[in-house]
């Protein structure tokens, strides 16, 4: 008897964890056009298309949240007027028009 429910136990375990990952891949950000002054204000998601040469690399965020905070605080402090959260391969990348 114990060793089904030890079974049982660990099969659920690898459920539910093979469950995480699938929701986490299922919930990634869609990709939308980047921000200006305008757009900042309506929350639009990340941009798809490739970054322009001429933008910078501003830092690297954990979460897509993190990365759009970022961006929208330095659309209001005037720092850059557009910016777009890219998918990195294990972080948000946050770029700038200037």
């Amino acid at each position: 008897m114990f060793r089904m429910l030890s079974a049982a136990a660990v099969t659920g375990s690898a459920l539910a964890a093979l469950t995480l990952i699938g929701v986490g891949a299922a919930s990634a950000a869609p990709v939308l056009p980047g921000h200006s002054r305008a757009a900042a204000n309506t929350g639009l998601a990340a941009q798809a298309s490739p970054v322009p040469n001429d933008w910078v690399l501003r830092d690297k965020y954990w979460t897509y949240d993190g990365c759009n905070s970022a961006g929208l605080q330095g659309v209001q402090r005037g720092a850059w007027d557009q910016y777009q959260c890219a998918n990195g391969t294990l972080q948000w990348v946050l770029w700038t028009n200037r």
